[in-house]
């Protein structure tokens, strides 16, 4: 009798939890076909960890909340949407007031923005616009709009028709970038003159090849170091012979760049495969998203180490040209100075310049990491937890290759500008010097002479 009692509980069971996972099949089946469900199906579904919505082109916004707020979005595979991003100004701006949303309470201005693009010029929108953040109200993101702000707009369109609500999408900084970017020119060209206008050039160069080699190589699947290297190399050819012209200390601040750079690369290579550093942060992950089935996955450890090679480049660049500059000076005004004279004031110079470098790059990484580091100590993690997160791990091998990549410039260029520069304006016997030293006359010497010895 036990034993029969006992069967027919567990016949109960099996029974139960069949119905429950056909109910859970069909519910998950009527979010696919965009059918409306009732309130516990809806909870059930959002609380299970097996729900597969497949995404298509279009989607529509009806959001889904359980009493959590938790939401997913239902998506309408008939739905043939067209976003766009349209410039547009401010006619209208009404005072700050608080708006409730359905699930919370917001800062909001209602305001009237009139399209300037050209797709949809003149149309008038008046949209809903939010203050804060939306994860949490008490983040005061935005400013207050006024008439005459111009701003962007992002709307979903249907065969020429708004579908839905248009929202601002950001204000629009584009003019005020510019102003800085004229501001920065123009003290460039002022205080260098003739070189300013030169190293304005090397920097425009350099951002072409970054951005229509490296990144649009990066994009279509080529190897990312192999395309850093190039870059680098490109970069750091055409600026220096653009600042410099052909000379042998342009050669040799060439030479002990692309050796500092390399070693970067180096460093960035083996300490990321020993701290088995993947690459992977939170960019990563959104731009993995963005990534079609039907493409390859971005290697995001390369991109990793690219981004090292780039980050050390211009540290390293500054501190090339400063050595290999300095010893091409130091052998004008001294014609006699041998190779081991100039490598040695070579490495006086680079040392100095290593000591405020380093800490630049130090300080640049730290600063843009500030605030994943202060999240984390906010929340008590300590030391060791803290450099072990992948983000903070990324951030310190940066650092650390790209300053130990500046490092290894000084003595490269030393060496290298020290070897190439030695020979250079006349030989070191003084028998044929050049400058001024040729027109002192042996009177003129014994002169010196007595006098320096009193």
């Amino acid at each position: 009798m036990i034993i029969l009692k006992n069967k027919l509980i567990i016949l109960i069971c099996l029974l139960l939890f069949a119905i429950n996972n056909f109910s859970l099949a069909n519910s998950q089946s009527a979010i696919q076909n965009g059918e409306e469900l009732p309130a516990n199906s809806q909870n059930a579904i959002l609380n299970s960890e097996d729900v597969i919505v497949n995404s298509t082109d279009g989607y529509t916004n009806d959001l889904i909340y359980n009493e959590n707020y938790d939401y997913s979005l239902s998506y309408d595979e008939e739905d043939n949407f067209e976003a766009m991003s349209l410039s547009g100004i401010v006619v209208e701006a009404s005072e700050a007031y608080e708006y409730d949303n359905g699930y919370a309470t917001a800062m909001a201005q209602n305001v009237k923005v009139k399209i300037t693009d050209s797709r949809y010029k003149d149309a008038v929108y008046n949209i809903i616009y939010y203050l804060e953040d939306d994860y949490n109200t008490r983040l005061p993101m935005y400013k207050e709009l006024k008439a005459g702000d111009r701003v962007y707009v992002y709307a979903n369109f249907e065969n020429g028709e708004l579908v839905g609500e248009a929202f601002v999408q950001y204000y629009d900084k584009t003019a005020w970038m510019v102003l800085i970017v004229i501001i920065f020119s123009a003290s460039i060209i002022i205080i260098g003159g003739k070189q300013g206008v030169k190293a304005l050039l090397g920097l425009i160069i350099t951002i072409a090849f970054v951005f229509y080699i490296l990144i649009p190589g990066i994009l279509d699947g080529k190897d990312p170091i192999a395309l850093t290297i190039l870059v680098s190399f490109l970069t750091i050819f055409a600026t220096f012979l653009i600042i410099s012209g052909f000379h042998k200390k342009t050669a040799g601040a060439i030479l002990g760049t692309i050796a500092g750079v390399i070693a970067a690369g180096m460093i960035g290579g083996i300490f990321s495969e020993l701290m088995q550093v993947t690459g992977i942060n939170e960019h990563a992950r959104m731009l993995s998203v963005s990534v079609p089935q039907d493409q390859e996955m971005f290697d995001f450890r390369g991109i990793m180490l690219a981004g090292i090679m780039i980050s050390a480049l211009g540290a390293c660049m500054d501190v090339g040209m400063s050595i290999a500059s300095s010893i091409s000076e130091l052998k004008k005004e001294n014609p006699n100075m041998t190779s081991k004279m100039l490598i040695k004031s070579g490495m006086n110079i680079g040392k100095d310049v290593m000591g405020t470098m380093t800490n630049t790059l130090i300080l640049a990484y730290v600063g843009s990491a500030l605030t994943c580091i202060l999240l984390y100590t906010i929340n008590n993690f300590d030391l060791t937890t803290v450099l072990n997160q992948e983000d903070i791990a990324m951030e310190f091998l940066q650092s650390m290759a790209g300053s130990t990549g500046l490092v290894c410039t000084i003595p490269f260029t030393a060496l290298i500008s020290g070897l190439i520069i030695g020979n250079d304006y006349g030989n070191n016997s003084g028998t044929k010097r050049k400058g001024k030293l040729n027109d002192v006359s042996p009177e003129d010497e014994k002169v010196k002479i007595r006098y320096f010895r009193g």
